[in-house]
Formats: structure tokens, sequence, C-alpha cells
């Protein structure tokens, strides 16, 4: 199956110039998952008309919105107030989604604690949460994709088990944005993407050595690319590749070097 390349807005940097999503083109990458601030310090969703414009300008989809996360945003905060706000951020993602005509919001789920108590607190407020969003995800005609957390700490959705757990309680189509470098740190990969296989709607793809999350390049670390990628064909996935590693060159060799990874690793061929 042949699988159209994209990338994080992350690797190509905050400011998402018509010339830098050109250059990404001219490589063959054509779709984008665009990463959202919190909004006390990111005004994109106020340029999101504008980014559409060039992104339709120089050919590229925005296949994806990646919502805020960290810090004051937590959609299982057991304080009643900062959920609701954090909340508000995920519904202003769904918003530029919208604007940019893509197809799926990324969400983190939460965190969860060391007491049981506030464990189970969280659990409940990030259902609340989720419930809510898939609400609008589904009057804008979005899909909400709840992403694999890492497991450096305690987190909701960051096992194959509790992901089911969520998506058999909400409200709702819920779907999986499966991160595969965190995945691959928590579980076999591939016993994830079997278990999540009905649910994955969009993917995250970076390496790392086994131990830490490290968003390396395919090929840079342990994981078994054509394995996954066998396994993608297996459950049906035809999104995009969507690349989310980091890479500290300048953009022109930092795109292809995402290039020659995706062509070596991931069977990646380049559309004519």
């Amino acid at each position: 199956m042949c699988r159209p390349l994209g990338i994080s807005s992350t690797m190509i940097g905050p400011d998402l110039t018509g010339e830098k999503l050109e250059q990404a083109v001219r490589r063959g990458i054509t779709h984008i998952e665009v990463l959202l601030a919190a909004a006390a310090q990111d005004a994109q969703d106020a340029n999101a008309a504008q980014l559409h414009n060039d992104l339709s300008a120089v050919g590229m989809t925005a296949w994806s919105v990646h919502a805020p996360f960290g810090g004051e945003v937590d959609l299982s905060a057991p304080d009643e107030l900062q959920r609701r706000a954090s909340v508000g951020e995920m519904r202003r993602a769904c918003e530029v989604a919208d604007t940019l005509e893509a197809k799926c919001v990324v969400v983190h789920a939460g965190l969860l604690a060391e007491d049981e108590a506030e464990c189970a607190l969280r659990r409940c407020q990030s259902l609340r949460s989720i419930n809510c969003l898939l609400k609008r995800t589904s009057r804008l005609g979005l899909r909400l994709a709840i992403e694999y957390l890492p497991a450096n700490k305690p987190r909701i959705c960051n096992h194959s088990s509790m992901m089911l757990e969520v998506l058999n309680i909400v409200d709702g189509e819920a779907g999986v944005c499966l991160d595969t470098n965190h995945a691959n740190l928590r579980e076999s990969l591939a016993e994830a993407m079997l278990a999540l296989a009905d649910h994955i709607v969009t993917v995250h793809i970076s390496d790392n050595d086994g131990e830490q999350e490290r968003h390396m390049l395919p090929g840079e670390g342990v994981i078994d690319w054509p394995e996954f990628m066998r396994l993608l064909d297996e459950i049906g996935y035809d999104g995009p590749l969507m690349m989310e590693a980091g890479c500290q060159a300048e953009l022109p060799e930092r795109l292809d070097l995402t290039v020659k990874s995706a062509r070596e690793y991931l069977g990646w061929e380049a559309p004519e």
C-alpha cells in the first residue's frame, strides 16, 4: 500500500511560512500535522485561515491538528476550572482543524497520580472531557484521536489495555493516535498495534533506543520498521506516515534526512 508522507509542524518550526512548506512539498512530503501551543502562548488559531491558504497554494494537506498539552492543560485535572479551561484549549484545536479542513484532532487524555483516590477522580475527569470533545468533533466531521502516551510518568492511555478501556467507555467513536516512540517502550509495538487495530486513525512515527523517548528518525534506533509497515498493511491503515522526529540540522538537510529515512526504512516512494 502506497501511503503519503507527512511531518509534524515541529519538524519545520513554529513559523510555517509558505516557503518552508514548499521545501517540504518539493521533496514529496504532502501532509502535515499542526501542533498548537496553549492560547496564552500562541496566536496560530487567528492565523488558521492564512495557513490554510498557504497549504493550498503549495499543495500540502493538513491531516491533523495536535491540541495543546502540558503545563496547565490537562483533561484529567481534579480542579474543575482547570479541566474546563483545558477542554476549551481542545475545542480551540477543533476549530483550527475545521478551518484547515483536517481529518482529526490529536489529544492527550491527561495525567494520573500516585494517590488511588486522586487517580480515580482523574480518570473520571478525563472521560468527562473526552465525551465533551467527541460531541464537538462529531458536529465538525472530525475524528478525535487519543494519543498513546509515554510511560515516564503516570498518564492515562499509556498502554493498549488502558486505551481500550477508555475507548469502550466514552460516548462516541474516539480513535487512536499510535505513537511508535511511546508504544515500544511500554509493550511490544506489534502487540499494541494488533490490540488497537480497529481504532488507529493516525500515527506518529519516530525511533528510540528502547529505553527512553528519543524522537529519532526511523533507522536510528531499535524499532523493527519492516514489521511495523507489515502490520500497517495487515490492519488496513491507509493514512499518511506522519513523522514526528527531532533533528538539529537546518531545514533543507532535516527534510532530506526525513525523506531518506522514509525511503530506506518505511519503503515510502515519492509521488511522481
